[in-house]
C-alpha cells in the first residue's frame, strides 16, 4: 500500500472514531493521484475502516458524470449517476459501491479530501445565520454552499468552484455545506488536521458547550418500556432509554421540542427517521395513550414505525431491531440536540425543508446505507 493510502486510512479512523466529528456511518474521505481516486465505500464506518473499505475509480470516468445530462426526475437521476459511478470502478468484482459524493471529491482540487459532520460546524451550518456567520468567521477564501443532496450538491459545488477559480489562485480548502457539514481539502493529512483545528477553534469561541450530566431514572421507566413494546408489531424489537441533562433541556420548557421536531441533516433521517414522537403528559397512563395515538398516526403517514421518542421526566427512547442500532440512533439524536442547542449562538436552528426530508427518506442511496449497517449488525449478533 502506498504511503498516501495509509495516510487516508489513518485520518479516516482519526475523525471516524471521534463522535464530535462523525456519528455512525456518516462522512466520507478520499485520496486521488493523476489517474485514480480512492473514496470511502457507501455504508462503511470510518472509525474502523481499512483499505478494503475504499473504492478505487478511474478519475476520467468519474469526471464524465459532470458532463452528462441526466433525468429531470430526481430519483431516476440519482440511479443513473449511481450506475455511472459503478462503471468507473477499477475493481467492480469487489461489489463495493462508492460514496454518493464521489464526484464532489473528484472536483475539489486537492489530493486529500475529508468530509465530516462536526457537531460545532453543524451548529453553524444548521442555523438561520449560517451563510452570514460563515463569511464573518472565515472570509471569502472559503465556499458556503446552500443545501442540496446527491448530484444536485455536486453540480452546485462545481458551479461555485467555477466562479471561485476566476478570482483565486487555488481552490478553497474549506467548503461549508448548509444543513450538512464540511469538506476540507489539502495536500497532506497533517494540513487537514491543522485546518480542522482552525475551524473548530473559531466556532468554539462563540458556542457555550456544556457536559452531559446524568438524570435519575424515573421509577416508572420499566412500565413505560413494557407499554411501548405493546405498540411494536415486531416483538423482537428492542427499546433503549437514556436520561440526561440534554434531554431535560428539551422537555423542561413548553415549546422546546419544536426545535428538534424536524431533522437538520440527512444523517438524522437515516438513523432516526423523518419525524419523532414527544409526550409531556403528567402520568404514565396519559403518556402511553398520547404516544399510542402518535404512533398510529406515524405508521399511517410514513408506513413504518417511529425510531425516536422523547418523554418528559423519562428521557430519550430509541426503538430498533436490536440494542446496537438503538444506541446508534440515540447517539445521532443527542448530537442533533446539541446542534440545535448550540445553534442558538447563531440565531437558532434551521431545519431541512419538508420536500428535502421526504426526498432523503425515500432515496435509494440512503436506504442502501441503512441496509448495509443493519446487515453488519446482524452478522455481529450471530458471531456472538
Amino acid at each position: 500500500m502506498i504511503k498516501e493510502l495509509k495516510d487516508l486510512v489513518e485520518i479516516s479512523r482519526f475523525y471516524g472514531s471521534d463522535p464530535d466529528f462523525v456519528i455512525a456511518g456518516g462522512g466520507n474521505t478520499s485520496f486521488k493521484d493523476d489517474r485514480h481516486i480512492w473514496v470511502k465505500a457507501s455504508g462503511f464506518s470510518m472509525n474502523n475502516i481499512d483499505i478494503q473499505g475504499f473504492v478505487q475509480l478511474y478519475r476520467d470516468k468519474v469526471k464524465d458524470t459532470g458532463k452528462k445530462k441526466y433525468s429531470a426526475d430526481p430519483h431516476q437521476r440519482e440511479v443513473q449517476v449511481k450506475e455511472d459511478l459503478l462503471t468507473a470502478r477499477v475493481h467492480p468484482e469487489s461489489g463495493l459501491r462508492p460514496s454518493v459524493e464521489t464526484s464532489l471529491h473528484e472536483v475539489i482540487g486537492y489530493p486529500f479530501v475529508i468530509h465530516t459532520h462536526p457537531t460545532l460546524v453543524n451548529a453553524l451550518m444548521c442555523s438561520v445565520s449560517a451563510e452570514e456567520k460563515t463569511k464573518e468567521f472565515f472570509g471569502d477564501e472559503v465556499l458556503f454552499v446552500p443545501y442540496a443532496p446527491g448530484y444536485r450538491l455536486f453540480k452546485s459545488v462545481s458551479a461555485l468552484l467555477g466562479r471561485y477559480r476566476k478570482t483565486h489562485e487555488r481552490d478553497p480548502q474549506l467548503i461549508f455545506l448548509q444543513n450538512h457539514g464540511i469538506f476540507i481539502g489539502a495536500g497532506s493529512v497533517s494540513e487537514i488536521k491543522d485546518l480542522y483545528d482552525f475551524v473548530i477553534g473559531k466556532i468554539r469561541k462563540t458556542v457555550d458547550e456544556e457536559p452531559l450530566l446524568p438524570v435519575p431514572k424515573h421509577p416508572d421507566t420499566d412500565l413505560l418500556t413494557k407499554g411501548l413494546l405493546s405498540m411494536v408489531p415486531d416483538k423482537n424489537n428492542t427499546i433503549v432509554i437514556r436520561h440526561n441533562s440534554l434531554h431535560r433541556y428539551f422537555y423542561e420548557r413548553t415549546g422546546r421540542f419544536n426545535l428538534i421536531s424536524r431533522p437538520f441533516t440527512p444523517d438524522i433521517i437515516v438513523y432516526c427517521g423523518p419525524a419523532y414522537l414527544y409526550s409531556d403528559k403528567d402520568d404514565l397512563s396519559s403518556v402511553l395513550s398520547d404516544l399510542k395515538n402518535q404512533w398510529d398516526a406515524y405508521l399511517q403517514k410514513f408506513k413504518k414505525q417511529p425510531k425516536i421518542i422523547l418523554v418528559k421526566e423519562y428521557g430519550l427512547i430509541a426503538v430498533e431491531e436490536s440494542k446496537k442500532p438503538a444506541e446508534t440512533a440515540l447517539g445521532v439524536f443527542e448530537d442533533f440536540m446539541k446542534i440545535s442547542k448550540y445553534s442558538e449562538a447563531f440565531g437558532g436552528p434551521h431545519p431541512m425543508p419538508e420536500e428535502e426530508i421526504d426526498f432523503i427518506d425515500r432515496w435509494e442511496v440512503e436506504n442502501y446505507r441503512r441496509n448495509i449497517l443493519r446487515s453488519a449488525n446482524r452478522i455481529s449478533r450471530k458471531a456472538r
